[in-house]
């Protein structure tokens, strides 16, 4: 259905990879941070697939999910939840998520 919407794409595809890294986290943290960057993250992918599909005019929203995203994985990395390859990982899939949204608001501007 949207297979030719990159942002689209990529947002699923970050899905795919945080939800496994999520389970691994120690149980204080799975079940309040882990939800909390779960739930941020459907936000964005809502968000993405509402503009694709319908036009809406949510992606100003959806960057504030995206920078909160940044704020809660900065965050497992200090309390030392993730690693720091895995921080690095995940830090950049988001500047890449990032990237294709900020080239949308531009391009609607």
């Amino acid at each position: 259905m949207y297979n030719n919407f990159k942002l689209y794409k990529e947002t699923y595809n970050f899905i795919l990879y945080i939800y496994p890294e999520i389970n691994k986290f120690p149980r204080v943290y799975k079940y309040t941070l882990g939800q909390d960057i779960l739930k941020t993250t459907i936000s964005f992918f809502r968000k993405i697939t509402l503009y694709a599909k319908h036009k809406q005019n949510c992606l100003l929203d959806a960057d504030i999910d995206l920078e909160i995203l940044r704020i809660y994985v900065r965050l497992t990395y200090d309390i030392k939840t993730i690693s720091f390859k895995k921080y690095e990982i995940i830090s950049k899939k988001l500047n890449d998520l990032g990237g294709l949204l900020g080239g949308i608001i531009k391009q609607n501007k």
